[in-house]
């Protein structure tokens, strides 16, 4: 089945890394400027029997509110990272979460055929437990690069009304790709294998209330000939 797509008009205020000369290189953590812009989010469900409606971005104070009933991604055109190396950082604050509660959230990179039936993209999960998830979509079907694994570095809950914060990266080079939770590597692949290139964004499984904040993307630059 082909999942449902949409669009959704948000006002953000978002750090955002610009493809200017003399941007930071991937494995630094830059202070980004904060730009205010009015930009459309597109989304992607991964059921079509599934209600769009019930997949929410909005502005709010220090972020981005993602509420979702449905599972999905949401992305911008324009945050691409087509070639060369490259970093996205975006931090999560979880709402409302139980104790040992499963579902998972994160960024994607390499998104490609967004709205298609042979869309692509690779993710980097974290949830509450404390656990961690790296996998490829590939139209319908899913790999599995890392299955779930318990990490220090993953906030999670303890008690009830713990609300995590964790900051997720994904770091690329010509040769390696490396995955971050809380500025501590938790994987590493060939970059050929990661496939990397293409959209960024943001994932959200079922029923989750999340904040995301420090939304940032650095592309390093060649000089032009």
């Amino acid at each position: 089945m082909k999942p449902d797509a949409g669009r959704l008009l948000v006002v953000m205020l978002l750090p955002l890394a610009a493809c200017a000369q003399g941007a930071e290189a991937p494995g630094t953590d830059p202070d980004l400027p904060e730009v205010a812009m009015s930009a459309a989010y597109d989304f992607r469900l991964d059921s079509e029997r599934s209600e769009p409606a019930d997949f929410r971005v909005s502005e709010e104070a220090g972020g981005l509110r993602v509420q979702t009933g449905p599972a999905g991604i949401a992305w911008r055109k324009q945050d691409e990272a087509p070639s060369g190396p490259f970093a996205i950082r975006a931090t999560f604050l979880q709402h409302g979460a139980p104790v040992g509660y499963r579902e998972a959230y994160g960024v994607f990179v390499g998104g490609r055929d967004l709205q298609g039936p042979e869309v692509e993209y690779t993710y980097l999960l974290v949830r509450s437990t404390g656990d961690f998830l790296v996998k490829r979509r590939r139209g319908e079907a899913t790999e599995t690069l890392v299955d779930w694994t318990p990490h220090p570095a993953v906030q999670r809950v303890v008690e009830e009304g713990d609300e995590p914060r964790n900051t997720l990266a994904v770091e690329v080079t010509e040769q390696e790709t490396t995955f971050l939770v809380n500025g501590t590597e938790v994987h590493r692949m060939p970059t050929s294998e990661a496939q990397p290139h293409g959209v960024v964004g943001i994932r959200a499984n079922h029923r989750l209330d999340i904040l995301v904040s420090e939304w940032a993307i650095g592309v390093e630059q060649t000089e032009s000939s």
